[in-house]
């Protein structure tokens, strides 16, 4: 059975920080960086956090199946778990910074890190920011710095990445007038995370608010209150993402994906995806590969 392309490194780039990356969009379509266990054009899959910085130019990301128009100074945030690709034909340059979970907890303050996860919630986030200034400072900053060999280079890298997020979250929270009280916004995130992990196993809202302790209704006043749906709608809209994810990313049959969903039968797959989306899940492949 053939996986979604799960990209966590581009293997062959010598890495001077552990699960840290710092490339000029440019090198990434060059003989010696292009990755070779993907397309960076078609859809794949993150296993990082990644900070997308256009210098130059005008693109169309797609990041989730939706179309991002972006020009020169937007940066735009994609999240861990979130499929992207390249546009292979515009004429642009800019920066990905990427960073892995894992250098996340090791070198920034667990307060810096509650906000950045509000920042890559990508349910609530802005599709991108137009921050020319702080752009050209965490460009310039890291440029000069990763040509140090200071034995405190991760720890440095972190603070000046922890400064210009917690600031672009601050710019984010602004656009989107973001009101919401912090709790409200800790239980949606704790369902999130749930939903993502347990997904297959139970699309049933009142299981998600046992599991953290709060009634079925508190919980769609949660989902409402943040995201303007209810509980419910949030599961079936992110089953129905993963859908996508997994139609568009693999060669998977219809019926594999079906298992992988949770779903006991095909049948039941097949209709709950033509409810949501109008199509079947071929009609819906066929549009995008």
């Amino acid at each position: 059975m053939k996986n979604i392309p799960e990209i966590s490194f581009w293997k062959n780039k010598v890495l001077q920080i552990k699960e840290f990356q710092f490339f000029n969009l440019e090198e990434l379509i060059t003989d010696d960086l292009k990755p070779k266990d993907h397309s960076p054009y078609l859809p794949h899959r993150l296993n990082f956090y990644a900070i997308l910085i256009i210098t130059d130019g005008e693109v169309n990301h797609i990041v989730d199946f939706k179309v991002h128009s972006l020009k020169k100074d937007d940066v735009m945030v994609l999240s861990k778990g979130q499929t992207h690709a390249f546009d292979e034909f515009s004429v642009y340059k800019g920066y990905l910074v990427v960073f892995s979970e894992a250098f996340m907890h090791k070198y920034m303050a667990q307060s810096t890190i509650a906000q950045i996860n509000h920042l890559y919630n990508y349910f609530l986030a802005q599709e991108k920011i137009n921050n020319p200034d702080r752009n050209q400072i965490l460009l310039r900053v890291l440029q000069n710095e990763l040509k140090s060999n200071s034995s405190s280079l991760p720890n440095i890298i972190a603070s000046i990445l922890s400064v210009y997020l917690l600031k672009l979250n601050e710019e984010n929270t602004r656009l989107a007038a973001i009101s919401v009280d912090n709790k409200y916004l800790d239980y949606f995130n704790n369902f999130r995370l749930l939903v993502e992990k347990n997904f297959s196993k139970t699309r049933d809202a009142k299981v998600y608010a046992s599991d953290i302790a709060i009634s079925y209704k508190h919980l769609n006043e949660v989902c409402k209150g943040v995201v303007n749906t209810t509980a419910k709608a949030f599961i079936d809209n992110y089953v129905i993402l993963e859908a996508k994810r997994l139609l568009v990313s693999t060669s998977l049959s219809v019926k594999e994906i079906a298992f992988i969903l949770g779903f006991d039968e095909p049948t039941n797959f097949l209709k709950y995806f033509k409810k949501h989306i109008k199509l079947t899940p071929v009609e819906f492949r066929k549009t995008l590969t």
